[in-house]
């Protein structure tokens, strides 16, 4: 019988742990948690109900009632759902790959808010009950997972995120497990939509209440996420608060800051590596293999997404916000800049 043992031994402790949280959403125990979600933040000394981790740990932690290895009862989930239990090597398939951007007026998209127009259209259409995203504290910069239900929800949770701090995928299990939705977008990088791919076609009946409600996968190109606290220490370090910050962007080699004052820092992304989550050094995905749709703002000018449309489920959700006006789309894409990235990430990245 699988459990999280198996999993430590074989992603954890090999440092290839992407925080996705895909196990810590299915886990019907509740017995895995990262380290900032610790339910008790001293040690006790009455018992040994509290593990304290190190500083730097970024894989989950168990709270030590697994079912499996206390009880023996059959579970595995959280081993199912994993995206990084093996490598998957997938070919680069997709039916279509365009320039688009909303033409609805979002504050705070970025790369041409198409992502918020096909959940907006999603949502209106009665297509999805509710979309799991990252949205923001934007004064911490804290990313939280949040499961948006409405349009106006939809438009608070806009724009990238880079900073990883507890499970994305938060919001998936209370929306599964306590809200009984059925019908559900997953927004994420490709960790989280590989992981959410890896669900849908398990056999593990723990699984099935997450297999049936994921209606929609979308992906969001990625190189590499950082750890929410080394980066805020090393903001600290050079006088930069996190509300200092009014947008973070990715573009051409370099990490933009913006600042609320008009100076923008950048930063070469080598020089971002002792930040990086050490998981990301396993990913070889730069798109988002698994997905239904891929956005990202690789091979599209400013102001605009390129989106890479990867089966016909995709295509009748984004070809629907087209046609309802939502979108505006060409084919004036430059593909080899995408080729380029994605070939980089698999030979830089050691996933053996």
């Amino acid at each position: 019988m699988r459990s999280y043992k198996d999993l430590e031994r074989e992603v954890w402790l090999k440092n290839r742990c992407s925080g996705c949280g895909a196990c810590t959403a299915v886990c019907p125990a509740n017995n895995l948690y990262f380290k900032e979600e610790s339910p008790v933040k001293f040690n006790c000394t009455e018992c040994y109900c509290e593990i304290v981790p190190p500083e730097d740990i970024e894989h989950p932690i168990s709270a030590e009632f697994c079912k499996t290895t206390v009880y023996d009862v059959p579970c595995g989930a959280c081993h199912d759902a994993c995206p990084r239990v093996e490598v998957r090597e997938m070919e680069d398939k997709y039916l279509g790959i365009y320039r688009a951007k909303s033409k609805l007026e979002i504050k705070n998209a970025q790369n041409g808010g198409v992502v918020s127009a096909i959940l907006i259209n999603a949502l209106e259409e009665e297509l999805i009950d509710g979309a799991i995203v990252i949205k923001q504290d934007n004064w911490t910069l804290e990313p939280i997972s949040y499961l948006a239900t409405t349009k106006e929800e939809v438009v608070k949770a806009a724009g990238s995120k880079y900073l990883r701090k507890v499970s994305p995928l938060n919001a998936l299990k209370k929306a599964v497990m306590e809200e009984k939705l059925e019908r559900l977008a997953i927004v994420g990088t490709p960790c989280i939509i590989e992981a959410m791919a890896k669900i849908q076609s398990s056999v593990n009946d723990l699984l099935k209440p997450f297999r049936k409600a994921i209606r929609l996968k979308i992906s969001l190109f990625c190189f590499e996420i950082y750890d929410y606290a080394k980066m805020l220490k090393k903001l600290e370090e050079e006088g930069i608060n996190p509300w200092d910050i009014k947008k973070m962007e990715i573009e051409r080699g370099k990490f933009l800051l913006y600042l609320v004052d008009g100076f923008i820092k950048e930063y070469k992304i080598k020089e971002l590596d002792p930040v990086m989550r050490e998981g990301c050094k396993s990913c070889i995905d730069f798109t988002g293999l698994y997905s239904d749709i891929s956005v990202g703002n690789v091979g599209t000018p400013e102001g605009y997404s390129t989106v890479i449309i990867r089966n016909k489920w995709g295509e009748g959700f984004f070809k629907r916000a087209c046609y309802n006006g939502l979108i505006d789309f060409d084919s004036s894409v430059k593909i080899e800049e995408i080729k380029k990235l994605a070939e980089l990430k698999m030979k830089r990245k050691n996933y053996k």
